[in-house]
């Protein structure tokens, strides 16, 4: 086997393990989808041009905003990023570290609100960028999402809630979430001393 065998073997798991974790979602629900890119050209009033394959309303375009926001305050080139959403009930969402977001329209509504999103993207996408991981995490993904202009609140929000729901704690495969007693204390403490009552 020579080394281009080999690289392209390293690639097929993980591919594999994103499409098999979005299976189950597809075939449960008889799932719509679609998908948009952000291009490196802009319309005629300097906005990034967005292709959408296909659309599936409102909720697509939330997650588009949340997504790009959060993707230029990390510093990411706009063209790499690549939202998927499949229209289902199914809770389910991945992001990869080439810039690929696909989620469930199920596990938007588990975010209930778009600073909601925001939290759970910075703290996924921000674990991936800078390889950090528990507390260091939590402190990163926090500034990413002051940085896109989110209220902070919303950290307390999700996670508790999330804490308090094994289904929604196994939705993304990221087990580096700030569920715990002691890691949401924390995250509650650094938002008040920002000047938020939670």
């Amino acid at each position: 086997m020579d080394k281009s065998d080999t690289k392209g073997e390293g690639r097929k798991p993980h591919r594999r393990g994103l499409l098999l974790g979005l299976l189950p979602v597809l075939l449960a629900g008889k799932a719509d989808w679609a998908l948009a890119s952000v291009s490196g050209f802009e319309d005629g009033a300097g906005r990034p041009a967005v292709r959408k394959l296909r659309q599936s309303g409102a909720d697509f375009d939330r997650v588009l905003k949340v997504a790009t926001q959060i993707w230029g305050v990390l510093g990411r080139p706009q063209e790499t990023l690549v939202v998927g959403m499949i229209d289902t009930k199914g809770v389910r969402a991945e992001v990869t570290s080439g810039g690929r977001l696909w989620m469930t329209t199920g596990f938007l509504e588990a975010c209930q609100l778009e600073a909601e999103l925001a939290v759970w993207l910075s703290q996924r996408a921000g674990a991936i960028e800078t390889k950090a991981s528990g507390e260091a995490i939590d402190r990163i993904a926090l500034e990413t999402l002051l940085a896109a202009g989110y209220d902070p609140r919303a950290v307390v929000s999700l996670w508790g809630r999330w804490a308090a729901s094994k289904s929604l704690r196994n939705s993304s495969g990221f087990a580096d979430l700030p569920l715990s007693p002691v890691r949401l204390a924390r995250l509650r403490a650094q938002i008040e001393k920002l000047g938020y009552l939670v």
